[in-house]
């Protein structure tokens, strides 16, 4: 696993961290490059979908996992975010909404880019490659071996920003 512009990734204050989504791996991958503090005030967003089971719910609550159902309330999951962040603490969205079927990437949602610009926080840009060829969606363990790229990239402001100008340069 190799990180480039980790120096990118704000040791004080929130940001929020949008990051192309490739395979089940790609919270442990980001969470690798944190120590201390910044992990401690490292937030996940998820579904809770992925999160039925007993044990899972457990370990989303143990590891800031913030679950939320944005099919059934949007508002509720917004706001979940909004507190998270409000508090100092950085989020980790994967816009996509979901894992790459094929390695390659889709269209983003704007919740990021909304929570950016509505609370003034800067969105760091963050690349995966490699994942989806170390885990690909329908696989169960991953193979070993397999490069993987992480690429913290410069922040962006929100500032005279639209939302769909943000959620446009956060994907390309």
């Amino acid at each position: 696993m190799r990180g480039v512009g980790v120096e990118n990734v704000p040791v004080r204050g929130p940001a929020i961290l949008a990051c192309n989504h490739q395979s089940y791996l790609d919270g442990l991958i980001l969470a690798s490059f944190f120590k201390g503090e910044p992990l401690r005030k490292l937030y996940f967003y998820a579904t809770e979908r992925h999160f039925r089971k007993k044990w899972q719910k457990r370990f989303a609550g143990g590891n800031n996992i913030i679950l939320v159902d944005i099919n059934r309330d949007l508002k509720l999951s917004l706001q979940k975010m909004a507190q998270v962040l409000t508090r100092g603490n950085s989020l980790v969205i994967f816009p996509e909404g979901s894992r790459t079927r094929d390695g390659s990437m889709g269209e983003f949602k704007k919740t990021f880019a909304i929570l950016s610009r509505e609370l003034n926080i800067p969105i760091l840009p963050t690349a995966i490659r490699g994942a989806f060829e170390a885990m690909p969606r329908g696989q169960h363990l991953p193979r070993f071996g397999q490069a993987i790229h992480i690429d913290f990239l410069p922040p962006l402001f929100p500032e005279g920003r639209s939302y769909e100008e943000l959620t446009a340069l956060v994907r390309e």
